[in-house]
């Protein structure tokens, strides 16, 4: 089965990760994030696997997101896979951070994945779908002087929730993804023993999620770094 997938937030780490993995599995693979040249430049790569589409968006501005799903619409069809995997804050605590940097925490976490949702349910509903969303230790823990990742954090992980018990009944997969320690970055070579997530992993997890049987299908996977790491366990 050939699916459209939406990756929307895009980096050079995990997002291009889930990117690879799925176009590696035959899916047509549309990239949202703000870096135009980086898109286009993956799109390009994911070609030779799958199909790759470059959409800049701002996932901060509801109107820019409505416009990059029927981007995808148009050129892909309806989109059958959601990965949400942006976020973004100022590492402060309460004393430090600013309400503009507060604010922007809770756009680029829930209001963005709420209007990711909002569009891709349009095309999943009633024809089913998957959901993805990634979350952090901070989902479930809050962290010191992260008030504003915490609080964007726990935002997304409460609207999985809600929106697995909503769209569960029209065939839709909703799942969260606590990744409970740091993601090993790119270019970096793996520890011997590994002490950080491998984002090739963490992909393929993702891709697990999409290709789980719908009579079990799990909403939340925790992944840590292992006996070897940083053992974060919420």
């Amino acid at each position: 089965m050939t699916r459209t997938v939406v990756v929307a937030g895009v980096g050079p780490g995990l997002g291009a990760a889930v990117a690879r993995r799925f176009a590696r599995e035959g899916c047509r693979v549309a990239l949202l994030a703000r870096t135009e040249s980086f898109l286009t430049d993956l799109a390009t790569e994911l070609d030779g696997e799958g199909d790759g589409l470059a959409v800049p968006t701002d996932l901060t501005d509801a109107a820019a997101v409505e416009s990059a799903f029927e981007t995808v619409r148009e050129a892909f069809g309806p989109v059958d896979v959601l990965v949400y995997n942006a976020s973004g804050a100022a590492w402060k605590g309460v004393t430090d951070i600013g309400l503009d940097e507060f604010d922007d925490a809770l756009a680029t976490g829930p209001r963005g994945a709420f209007c990711c949702a909002r569009a891709a349910a349009a095309d999943m509903t009633g024809r089913g779908g998957t959901m993805v969303f990634t979350g952090a230790t901070t989902s479930i823990r809050g962290k010191e002087n992260a008030l504003g990742f915490s609080a964007a954090k726990f935002g997304v992980r409460g609207m999985a929730q809600s929106l697995a018990r909503e769209l569960g009944p029209e065939g839709v997969h909703v799942a969260h993804v606590v990744l409970d320690g740091t993601i090993r970055p790119p270019g970096a070579e793996p520890g011997d023993p590994a002490t950080s997530l491998d984002p090739e992993a963490i992909a393929a997890t993702y891709w697990d999620l999409v290709v789980a049987d719908r009579s079990t299908m799990p909403f939340e996977v925790h992944l840590t770094n292992g006996p070897s790491g940083a053992i974060e366990f919420v």
